[in-house]
């Protein structure tokens, strides 16, 4: 996987939990503290609480079990009771908690998982595709290295190499 913010290592947690050995590999030197979105929804939740790291999150963070929309002019203009959704989601609410602190705990919770590996400081510098595998350069600690696999999730970022390396575009 390229790219250890939150998309990549939710990606990770899935993959482990069934059986899928993974390596992340992260350009930076450890993970983000930028929160670029705070919001988790209802099924995002459920789907957290899956991999084991909705109730941390939660905890870390301030529930809102209604939403509102507003306007300058009129005021409150509408009003969502997530309560609403009860007998759909195990969690009827939205969190405000910031990104980085999901990818800490996901870091904790795969840190000791076998078929979990992140290397740190080694942002992938090229991807080659053939039709049964690819192959990433990364470059680590002023050398580089190249890995093999099966597969390879582009988690990293919009100015993801990995696409520009496929010549994909960002749409």
């Amino acid at each position: 996987i390229a790219g250890a913010g939150p998309v990549g290592l939710v990606a990770a947690a899935n993959l482990v939990r069934h059986g899928v050995p993974v390596t992340v590999f992260e350009a930076t030197p450890d993970l983000s503290e930028e929160s670029r979105a705070s919001t988790f929804h209802p099924p995002t939740l459920d789907m957290l609480a899956d991999l084991n790291v909705a109730q941390p999150l939660i905890a870390q963070g301030l529930i809102a079990a209604t939403f509102q929309y507003r306007s300058k002019q009129h005021g409150l203009m509408a009003q969502f009771d997530f309560s609403g959704i009860a007998d759909v989601t195990r969690h009827p609410f939205r969190l405000q908690c910031e990104q980085s602190k999901l990818t800490r705990i996901l870091r904790e919770q795969l840190a000791e998982n076998p078929y979990f590996e992140i290397t740190f400081s080694s942002p992938i510098r090229q991807v080659k595709q053939d039709s049964s595998s690819i192959t990433v350069t990364i470059e680590r600690e002023g050398r580089t290295d190249t890995q093999t696999g099966r597969w390879l999730i582009g988690a990293d970022g919009a100015r993801s190499e990995t696409r520009r390396s496929l010549t994909l575009e960002f749409e």
